[in-house]
């Protein structure tokens, strides 16, 4: 029972921070939907897991403690997320190398004789 209390303070707390976060313009639109879905889906999750809703779900997937299978879908969100991150990444790097030859052409363009 404690741990389901604990899970609920949690949720609680990353919904709070969420939204704050939100109201402080610190994540982007997809990041905000992302992250308040996620922490929804968590309270969600503590609310019900401890009334079995999930016990034949976890069942279905061969996890034989449910509360387990909240760990899984955790850890997958996680790598998902990680790998959008990356993308993201990838991409921002690509157009900023793109960004400073450009700046250094307009440069070399306004002022020959300093690139020397």
């Amino acid at each position: 029972m404690k741990g389901n209390i604990l899970a609920g303070i949690i949720s609680v707390v990353m919904l709070i921070v969420t939204i704050r976060a939100i109201r402080k313009k610190q994540l982007t639109e997809m990041h905000a939907i992302l992250w308040l879905g996620v922490s929804l889906g968590t309270a969600l999750l503590s609310t019900l897991l401890p009334f079995g809703a999930f016990t034949p779900l976890a069942h279905f997937f061969g996890i034989a403690y449910p509360p387990d299978m909240v760990l899984v879908f955790g850890l997958f969100f996680f790598a998902l997320f990680t790998f959008q991150l990356s993308v993201s990444m990838s991409r921002l790097s690509a157009r900023q190398k793109v960004l400073v030859q450009e700046l250094a052409l307009v440069k070399e363009m306004l002022d020959p004789e300093s690139a020397q």
